[in-house]
C-alpha cells in the first residue's frame, strides 16, 4: 500500500476524530453505538479546492470567494439540477457546510455573483468560520462537495504562522 502524504494523513485523522465524537455522543445519549472502525485508508486528497485566505475573504463583504472554473469542475457537476439552478440564478441555494475539524454543521448560502464572475459562500461565513475558528489572512482552507450527503466539507489545512 502506498504511503500517505501529510495532507492525506491529516484528512484520515480528522475523519476518525469526527467518527469517534459521533460515537461518543451516541453512547452518552443511551443509544446503541454501532461498531465503527476508525482505521481509514485514504488514497487521494478530497479537497478539490484549496484556498489561501485573503483579507477580502475575511472582511466586511462576509463571504468566501471561490473561482468559477474550480466550482464548475468540482462542485456543480455533482449537485442536483435544482441546486445548480438556484446557485446560477443569483438567488443562491442553502447548503450545509460541515467543519470536519470540529464536527460541526453550518447553514450557508452558495451563490454565483455575476458582478465578479465568481461563486461565494455567504450568510454566516464570518460568524461561523472566520470568528469561531480564528481564521486569518494566509491560512489555507480546503473544501469539497460530498455528493452522498449533499453538503460541503470544510477543513483548516494550514495556519499562516
Amino acid at each position: 500500500m502506498a504511503s500517505l502524504t501529510d495532507a492525506e494523513t491529516l484528512i484520515v485523522e480528522k475523519k476518525a476524530k469526527c467518527q469517534r465524537t459521533q460515537k461518543g455522543k451516541k453512547e452518552a445519549s443511551g443509544c446503541d453505538a454501532e461498531e465503527v472502525s476508525t482505521e481509514l485508508a485514504l488514497l487521494f486528497d478530497p479537497y478539490k479546492i484549496k484556498k489561501r485566505l485573503t483579507q477580502s475573504d475575511l472582511g466586511h463583504l462576509s463571504r468566501l470567494l471561490i473561482g468559477r472554473d474550480l466550482v464548475k469542475s468540482h462542485f456543480l457537476r455533482w449537485m442536483s439540477e435544482e441546486t445548480v439552478r438556484q446557485v446560477e440564478s443569483g438567488e443562491g441555494a442553502d447548503v450545509i457546510v460541515r467543519d470536519l475539524d470540529t464536527c460541526s454543521e453550518h447553514r450557508l448560502v452558495f451563490v454565483f455573483w455575476a458582478s465578479s464572475g465568481s461563486y461565494v459562500l455567504k450568510g454566516g461565513w464570518i460568524k461561523e468560520f472566520v470568528k469561531r475558528r480564528g481564521l486569518a489572512a494566509g491560512d489555507e482552507v480546503g473544501i469539497y462537495w460530498e455528493p452522498s450527503a449533499s453538503e460541503f466539507h470544510f477543513s483548516l489545512l494550514h495556519r499562516a504562522n
